[in-house]
């Protein structure tokens, strides 16, 4: 019973479920359709109708009311029954709605519900009747289908409705495809007002909406459809503007410097676009930027600061950093060209700061970045580096006028910031190179220096070339001090064979050029003579005596150039002589000597006759050039005789000088001999090709012996030369021969002896050749001396007996008889003089002394002489006594003359006497070119005794050069503690020589203590490096403007500033640019002495 019960109770809930089934399926179809249908509707009425802003407004309100009504009663109550949820129909109504579609059960049903439902309320005894009839009534109705009552099917119509309105839409859509987007699209933006589209509309080019703050914003915008307008308007807030028409449908409009947002709609006539707006947008920029740019501290440049300019010059190695004030950024990089990563930008409030050393050339790009934009690149900038150039150096020499071996240099320097160091440095064949130290102005871009330097002054080999130049090395504190080297010289230091040659090739010129002056003077005497007497006789036509007189002409130039060429010549024997440090005070003083006297051989008043002589041959009057003729004849005949005796002065002197030489060359290759003879036997090949090499030079000096022997017996009172010379010369032969023949038969020791014996007996020799020529000079002069004596008296007694002719002659007149007897007399004292003079002239020819000082002045003694006599012979009584009082005047002042000559010679006889070696020097002190050769001995001796300590050497033989070494160098400490305590050396000399001072004790102290090694080798080369800064510093101390030393004799190089007269010029261009408060920029600073350079050369 109570399973059929629930069996008709769950066919009911069943057919409620289908039911509100149905009602959702219904319900949700009918949504569709409806919804379409509204949407379609006011879409087609929007696209056609341009509905105003209220309707449209309205047409939206009713869209969301319609969803929400029919939602709720098509949707949401259907799913409520179905979640029985709520109120919902009961059995009854569930009934009644079966009873629709099987009418006949109705009343069978409810009544079978409400018997069912009393059954519930009744206990089972008491409704047993009635269960029994409920279950028969369900039992009839049990086969019936009550879901049946619900049709699925009876929706089928709704679908027809929805595909009616779908097809209607399609169709729409179809054939006008954008009215649903456009309607939609106005229907969405209900509170836009839309009007209808016109025959034409606006539309924008490259539209973004946005412009960057401050820039321009061009707006481009086109018109489309049937009518094309003329003018197009735009407009704003509050303005109207015209916009540009580029052509027939486009027009343009710029916005300049926009600063804020902007709306905006375009019209033409009554059409008018929707509204436009331009979105302003910051940019993130740069106000202003600083560079500042730190240069290395060598270059001496300020702190220089560069602003707004980001492309910049610096040097190499300069420290840069940037400093920029940003607008509106965020965030900034910097990246570098020769770098892909962005550098560390430093952020400080709207500032950005960067830093970065710079060694080359680079770009680099500015990026900016803010919310809007993301590394922008603001700029590009160069930075150019400015390298450190090599320095320039530019060198001009010259020789020195005295000193074969002196030269003076001349320097200009230049460098972009300054210099590290200056120095000359010279190098003999492969050895190591020498380096002097210059003082120079390290700050200073461009300035000059002077150096001189004696190559004599160094112990060169002979036959040494010697390479020189000088560094200079710039400040360069980046890479390093840059090095430059001048152009290389070459000097080649000749061996004393060849500096004899070219001595004697000099003086063989000069001796010719002389000769040839006095044959020429002799022409130009006969060609005087010519001129006189075609002027007197008139037997020549004016062209030929004006042809005669330009022949003189010449021929006086031609005698003007030789002589020069014989003074030139003649200047460099001397600097030869002085560039082989001849010592011999005598010789020296000759050769001053006899200089002067070939500068002043052309007497200015030879010079006037001749002068004058031409102007009065071109008038052709016989008379005065007659009388002119004359006086030119006798001056060119004094002048003949003044060549003649200084052609004899130079031969005599030459002699000497080469005797000096032969014996200098002499005692040379003695020392050579020992020096090979020392040497260990196991060198014997190399004693023997010192041997061979010996010979040779020995025949050298006998065959040049033998030309200084011939020439001296050519020269007038010759000197004596013993004839023990031979016999010892012949002595020498046979002991080199002796030499040979030991060497031939390797007896090396018997060999090393008697080469030893040999250069003892060449020793000998050149002291005996040394001997003869000093006793024959003191002879001479001995006997020059008592001749001059006897020629002062003689000159004294004439001038007694001029001065009484020369009152009687006042006494008397030109028509007393005794007047010619005076006259008679004055040509006695005449003839008298003549003999006085040839003797003056024969002493004039051995002594230089008397040549010198006498000069021309016998000669002059002897013209007015000649004078006296003519004038007095015509009568012409005043100008032949003014003559005499000349004569006078002129005999005094020689006799005055020649008691200098007399006192001069006694002080060099003094100084001379025999036995006495010519040019011994007496006393002296140390010198720099002593010290530096003594340093160079103790270093050639400190290394052989650490070489035979090396092997293994430490007997007697080693101790013996030990106790040598210390003996040598104490006296070279004693040579250094003179010259400090001499002084004159100068605070920078004397400084250098106490640091030397101070090496030698550590270098005692180490051998005290036994540590001799290879370190002691180099302490000796610091000490010739300091020996040489020394003597650097001595040099440019205070040079006298003297060219002799203190002792007179050794000549010494002048002040190169001096020598390049730039002394005056040196110091205005030092005052002007020190001196100056001007401040100017390093390269206006550079100019500016490059023009003081420049004009300092000019």
């Amino acid at each position: 019973m109570e399973n059929n019960r629930d069996i008709f109770i769950a066919k009911l809930d069943r057919f409620i479920r289908k039911y509100y089934q149905n009602l959702l399926l219904r319900g949700f179809l009918l949504c569709i359709v409806l919804l379409l249908s509204y949407c379609f509707l006011i879409s087609f009425s929007e696209y056609f109708l341009y509905l105003s802003v209220a309707v449209r407004t309205t047409l939206i309100f009713l869209f969301f009311v319609l969803i929400i009504v029919l939602g709720y009663q098509f949707l949401i109550r259907p799913i409520v029954g179905l979640l029985k949820i709520g109120k919902r129909i009961s059995y009854r109504q569930a009934i009644d709605i079966i009873s629709t579609h099987f009418p006949n059960l109705q009343d069978k049903l409810i009544n079978t519900l409400e018997l069912t439902e009393q059954a519930e309320q009744l206990n089972q005894n008491e409704n047993s009747l009635l269960l029994a009839s409920i279950h028969q009534r369900i039992e009839s109705v049990k086969i019936i289908p009550f879901r049946k009552a619900v049709s699925f099917k009876a929706n089928y119509k709704y679908l027809k409705y929805l595909f009616a309105i779908a097809t209607v839409i399609a169709l729409v859509h179809f054939l006008i495809p954008d009215m649903y987007s456009n309607s939609t699209e106005r229907l969405v933006n209900y509170r836009t007002k839309y009007t209808p589209p016109a025959d034409f509309s606006f539309e924008l080019d490259h539209w973004t909406g946005r412009a960057v703050k401050g820039s321009n914003f061009s707006l481009k915008a086109h018109t489309k459809g049937k009518y094309i307008p003329s003018e197009v308007y735009l407009l704003t807030d509050n303005s109207r503007f015209l916009m540009k028409k580029e052509n027939s449908i486009e027009f343009s409009y710029l916005f300049r410097n926009i600063n804020t947002d902007i709306k905006f709609r375009l019209q033409s006539g009554n059409v008018i676009s929707e509204e436009f707006k331009i979105e302003v947008i910051s940019k993130p920029g740069i106000k202003n930027f600083s560079i500042s740019i730190k240069s290395p501290a060598y270059t001496n440049l300020p702190l220089r600061i560069e602003k707004n300019i980001g492309d910049v010059s610096v040097p190499e190695g300069s420290e840069l950093e940037w400093m920029f004030e940003t607008d509106f950024s965020s965030a900034g990089e910097l990246i570098f060209s020769d770098s892909l990563n962005p550098s560390p930008v430093i952020l400080d409030g709207n500032r950005l700061k960067f830093s970065r050393k710079i060694r080359k050339p680079n770009s680099y790009r500015i990026y900016l970045s803010n919310n809007e934009f993301n590394r922008e690149s603001y700029a590009k900038y160069n930075v150019d580096v400015i390298p450190d150039l090599y320095p320039q150096i530019k060198i001009a020499s010259m020789q020195d006028s005295l000193i074969e071996s002196g030269y003076y240099f001349r320097g200009q320097i230049k460098d972009d910031y300054g210099f590290s160091k200056l120095r000359f440095v010279y190098e003999a064949d492969n050895l190591s190179p020498v380096y002097i130290p210059i003082s120079l102005n390290r700050k200073l871009s461009a300035q000059e220096f002077f150096f001189s330097f004696d190559f004599a002054s160094e112990n060169f080999q002979e036959g040494s070339n010697v390479k020189y130049y000088f560094e200079v090395f710039d400040n360069d504190g980046i890479n390093g001090a840059k090095k430059v080297s001048s152009q290389q010289f070459n000097y080649y230091i000749p061996n004393s064979k060849q500096l004899y040659d070219l001595n004697s090739a000099v003086q063989d010129s000069i001796g010719s050029k002389i000769n040839q002056s006095i044959q020429l003077s002799e022409s130009i005497q006969q060609d005087i003579l010519r001129m006189q007497k075609n002027t007197l006789d008139g037997s020549a036509e004016k062209w030929q005596q004006e042809q005669l007189l330009n022949e003189i002409g010449n021929k006086k130039k031609q005698l003007d150039n030789l002589l020069q060429e014989v003074i030139q010549e003649n200047q460099r024997k001397n600097r030869l002589m002085n560039s082989a440090r001849m010592d011999d005070p005598l010789l020296m003083e000759k050769q001053k000597q006899i200089e002067d006297l070939l500068e002043k051989i052309m007497d200015p008043e030879l010079q006037n006759l001749f002068d004058e002589f031409n102007k009065l041959a071109e008038d052709l009057n016989s008379e005065d050039i007659n009388k002119l003729g004359n006086q030119l004849k006798m001056s060119v005949d004094d002048f003949q005789k003044q060549l003649d005796r200084n052609l004899q002065l130079l031969e005599r002197y030459e002699i000497e000088v080469r005797v000096k030489q032969l014996t200098d060359r002499i005692n040379k290759l003695a020392e050579q001999q020992d020096i090979s003879a020392d040497k260990n036997r196991r060198d014997a090949e190399k004693i023997r090709q010192d041997q061979k090499l010996g010979e040779e030079k020995w025949n050298e000096l006998k065959e040049d012996l033998k030309d200084v022997l011939d020439k001296n017996s050519s020269i007038q009172k010759p000197y004596d030369f013993d004839g023990d010379l031979n016999d010892l010369q012949d002595e020498i032969d046979e002991m080199i021969q002796e030499s040979n023949q030991f060497f031939e038969n390797n007896k090396f020791g018997k060999g090393a002896k008697n080469m030893k014996n040999t250069s003892s007996k060449q020793r000998s020799f050149a002291q005996k050749l040394n001997d003869n020529i000093a006793n024959s000079t003191s002879a001479q002069m001995t006997a020059d001396i008592g001749n001059l004596i006897r020629l002062m008296n003689n000159l004294i007694e004439f001038s007694f007996q001029q001065e009484e002719v020369l009152k009687s002659f006042k006494r008397i007149g030109y028509l007393n008889p005794k007047y010619v007897k005076m006259i008679e007399k004055q040509g006695d004292l005449k003839e008298e003089y003549a003999l006085i003079q040839d003797s003056l002239i024969t002493l004039s020819t051995r002594s230089p002394q008397v040549a010198s000082l006498i000069g021309n002045r016998i000669f002059n003694i002897e013209n007015e002489l000649e004078k006296v006599i003519t004038e007095a012979s015509e009568r012409r009584k005043i100008q032949a006594a003014t003559a005499q009082q000349k004569v006078l005047t002129d005999v005094n002042e020689l006799s005055v003359f020649l008691s200098e000559a007399l006192k001069q010679m006694m002080e060099q006889m003094a100084n001379a006497m025999p036995g006495d070696q010519m040019g011994d020097k007496k006393g002296g002190q140390p010198s720099f070119l002593d010290l530096k050769s003594d340093q160079k001995s103790l270093k050639k001796m400190l290394e052989e005794l650490i070489s035979d300590m090396k092997k293994g050497k430490s007997g007697k033989e080693s101790k013996e050069k030990l106790g040598k070494f210390l003996q040598q160098q104490e006296m070279y400490r004693q040579n250094l503690q003179e010259m400090l305590q001499n002084g004159g050396l100068g605070n920078e000399s004397e400084k250098i020589l106490r640091e030397v001072t101070k090496m030698l004790d550590q270098m005692e102290s180490d051998i005290s203590n036994f540590s001799i090694n290879s370190n002691m080798i180099l302490r000796q080369n610091r000490i010739f490096s300091k020996l040489l800064e020394a003597e650097n510093a001595h040099r440019e101390k205070d040079f006298d403007k003297k060219r002799e030393s203190n002792s007179g004799n050794i000549l010494k190089l002048s002040n190169p500033r001096e020598i390049f007269e730039y002394k005056r010029v040196r110091t205005d261009f030092e005052g002007v640019f020190y001196d100056s408060n001007v401040k100017l920029f390093d390269y206006y600073n550079k100019l500016y002495l490059d023009y003081m350079i420049k004009l300092n050369n000019d």
